[in-house]
């Protein structure tokens, strides 16, 4: 049913962003991919949201400094992710943000972030899908397809 949809080509960002959102409820690819960036963008100030501080201290491990770092700890969904790190990015004056998530949630959390702050701009960053997904992949792009409907019916929000 539906294949690998969703299953959006990673691209680069097409411009520095002015902070990096973190989303939580991913594995440790998401982590991997926001030290990479953190990185390739060293003044940039990160956002981790909706994480019980797996990803935060990941980063931490990975280098990032707590002073780069804004932890934003109560949001459980998607939609809690954009709400609650639209004020922190108000704050930090971000224009451009790159939303480091997967890519089975790439199209839906774009469509999310953008319907909460439309004066924003967004781009995703993720890995591509993996040659052989793992169990957990696979289930959360099952799930995915059922959040997209979700999101339509409860938030009159749709990723077309």
């Amino acid at each position: 049913m539906w294949g690998t949809w969703p299953d959006p080509l990673p691209e680069p960002l097409s411009w520095k962003p002015d902070a990096i959102v973190v989303l939580g409820g991913g594995d440790l690819a998401r982590g991997k991919q926001a030290i990479t960036l953190a990185k390739q963008y060293p003044d940039v100030p990160l956002v981790v949201t909706g994480d019980g501080g797996v990803l935060y201290q990941q980063l931490i491990d990975g280098g990032v400094k707590k002073s780069r770092l804004t932890h934003e700890t109560e949001a459980t969904s998607t939609v809690e992710n954009a709400r609650f790190t639209r004020d922190w990015l108000a704050r930090l004056k971000a224009r451009r943000v790159a939303l480091v998530t997967d890519g089975f949630h790439a199209p839906r959390a774009l469509a999310i972030f953008s319907d909460e702050s439309p004066d924003r701009e967004f781009q995703a960053v993720f890995d591509g899908r993996p040659a052989e997904p793992s169990n957990w992949y696979t289930y959360c792009e099952r799930r995915e397809r059922l959040a997209v409907l979700h999101n339509l019916f409860v938030h009159g929000i749709w990723i077309f």
